[in-house]
């Protein structure tokens, strides 16, 4: 049999409109082999989304909660009801609020990796049990007149 001719090899290239680079050996496409796409079934999809979802959840909630304790009027502007001026006494009654929220969101967070770590079975029923507090401080929010992207943080926890 000939030889392959490198002019046919480019001729054939050109055909299937595929990038060509001109070498002293040969002509190489400048196109990658596309990937093999990775075979995921339904349970290791679920159990994937499960132990991000869960994690995500733990650790977003203690970091809320320290928020909370270290940086209250930016905990509370995220939360969609900013804080009054720093240094007047009605303004550190107003901090209460705050840091209560900082420590529901702490110890549900810390709840959260705790049963997730020990209990994995349990976690459907609670969260599921969480879902109206994200709804809630939506409502409460919106009660107050909250920006729009406030209420919409606390809404994508209720359906995120």
């Amino acid at each position: 049999q000939p030889e392959p001719n490198k002019n046919t090899a480019k001729a054939w290239r050109r055909q299937q409109n595929t990038p060509i680079q001109e070498s002293a050996e040969a002509a190489v496409p400048l196109v990658a082999p596309a990937a093999e796409p990775i075979a995921m079934d339904t349970a290791s999809l679920a159990h994937l989304l499960y132990v991000v979802g869960s994690m995500c959840l733990g650790v977003g909630l203690c970091v809320l909660g320290v928020l909370c304790f270290f940086l209250p009027h930016t905990a509370a502007e995220m939360y969609g009801l900013p804080l009054q001026a720093e240094c007047s006494a009605p303004a550190r009654q107003d901090e209460a609020w705050v840091l209560a929220t900082g420590f529901r969101d702490l110890f549900l967070g810390i709840i959260t990796l705790a049963l997730y770590l020990t209990q994995p079975q349990a976690m459907r029923v609670y969260t599921s049990c969480l879902v109206p507090l994200p709804l809630a401080d939506a409502l409460l929010a919106l009660a107050y007149q909250a920006e729009p992207l406030a209420v919409a943080t606390h809404l994508g926890g209720t359906f995120g």
